[in-house]
């Protein structure tokens, strides 16, 4: 359940987040992969299993390979918040099988380079280059 957008989601054998088109909840920001992740129906239970890069999170705590949801948990993927439950929606929400692509969503962009991504070497040589211009030196080695 989105509850920014008002946005309820059939639970289903298989539900996918992401930012890319074939998803069943579309996620438009560049910080979420393309299949970020997904909910399965498992033995009863569903499943969340992270595949995102930038990381998933479960009631502000990160997600390793797959974590059991429980009723009202909450689902945080890069800036959005989903809210799993098994309840009926409210008659605020629209219940929508899956969410419609659009144009931007069927092009391919790259994902997003955040922080906890970027190889640290390549972090440290980019400030170098960075203050090296800032002080107008040139390099030496």
């Amino acid at each position: 359940m989105d509850e920014h957008w008002a946005k309820a989601y059939p639970l289903a054998a298989v539900v996918t987040i992401g930012r890319g088109a074939l998803n069943t909840i579309i996620l438009r920001d560049p910080a979420v992969s393309r299949t970020h992740a997904e909910v399965k129906r498992e033995s009863g239970d569903y499943v969340l299993h992270a595949h995102g890069a930038s990381g998933t999170k479960v009631n502000g705590m990160p997600v390793g390979d797959a974590q059991v949801l429980h009723e009202d948990d909450v689902i945080e993927i890069a800036f959005s918040r989903l809210r799993f439950t098994t309840r009926a929606p409210t008659s605020e929400m629209f219940v929508i099988p899956r969410d419609t692509p659009t144009y931007v969503d069927n092009y391919e962009v790259p994902t997003r380079m955040t922080l906890p991504a970027i190889d640290r070497r390549l972090l440290a040589r980019g400030w170098r280059q960075f203050l090296r211009w800032l002080t107008g030196r040139r390099k030496t080695d």
